[in-house]
């Protein structure tokens, strides 16, 4: 029997448009998923006319309102209780953790206070912005034995900006540090006990610049010197508090990653408030 002509039509076009279905399937699903929004800004970024978008001191009966349940694993916990925002960590391996905000913030000028309550000087104090999820934000660390750092992460990747280096301005041991965060567009300064911290940055990301303190001037070896890091991944984000505990050893074994930090005073306000 003769086969219809129209056939010889229907079929091909049928072939292509399941070829065009098959190439194109993930950008049609994405169109209707659900996309991941971030949490609204603070109540103070709507106008309430005092200047501050934020400002705790970890006392009031309603602050646990505005960040993420508290939790304590055994390992990692992070509570708000007697009046600070306490962050632990004891477990066998290096391991971090922290508490985030309800609120998301652009343009800021960050100051809190931090005190190291337990643990060893090895330690890590965290200050996250531009937070997004556990997979993207950035981070600004100093250690209770005097040292700082930024870094970022991106698609739950760890990338070191500026490593670790030691700086007066810190207070070693149980004591206490104020840190102060500016985040202006892209801009990101960095100061402790109201001390402006230098940092070692490059332009390429394949390089990992490194301190270079055998000199009597301070040298950044792969990369340059720089009041400010610049980075335009995330214009808006979370702000997260936390510990990074690190594996010691004792001279005959190793110790448990611990920290504890109890973090006080946080305040936050636009740019053009701060004093």
């Amino acid at each position: 029997r003769r086969i219809p002509w129209w056939l010889f039509v229907l079929i091909p076009v049928l072939v292509i448009a399941a070829g065009l279905a098959w190439v194109f399937q993930g950008r049609i699903s994405s169109i209707f998923e659900t996309q991941a929004t971030l949490p609204p800004p603070p109540p103070g970024e709507t106008g309430n006319g005092s200047g501050v978008l934020y400002q705790t001191d970890f006392a009031g009966a309603d602050v646990a309102a505005d960040w993420e349940p508290s939790f304590d694993d055994g390992t990692i916990s992070a509570q708000i209780t007697e009046g600070h925002l306490l962050v632990d960590v004891n477990a066998l391996t290096d391991t971090g953790t922290w508490l985030a905000m309800n609120y998301t913030f652009d343009n800021f000028v960050l100051d809190v206070d931090v005190t190291k309550v337990g643990g060893p000087d090895d330690n890590g104090i965290i200050v996250l912005f531009r937070l997004q999820d556990h997979g993207n934000y950035n981070r600004f660390d100093i250690s209770s034995d005097g040292f700082y750092s930024v870094s970022k992460a991106r698609g739950n990747q760890p990338i070191q900006i500026s490593d670790w280096n030691r700086s007066n301005a810190i207070n070693v041991g149980d004591a206490s540090n104020h840190i102060r965060i500016r985040a202006i567009g892209d801009s990101f300064q960095f100061e402790v006990n109201s001390i402006p911290l230098k940092l070692c940055v490059s332009d390429d990301p394949a390089i990992l610049p490194i301190w270079d303190t055998t000199g009597t001037d301070l040298a950044c070896l792969g990369g340059t010197i720089v009041d400010t890091w610049h980075d335009s991944d995330f214009t808006r984000g979370k702000i997260g508090l936390g510990a990074q505990g690190i594996v010691g050893f004792d001279g005959e074994n190793t110790t448990p990653a611990l920290a504890s930090i109890a973090f006080d005073n946080l305040l936050i306000v636009p740019p053009d408030s701060q004093p």
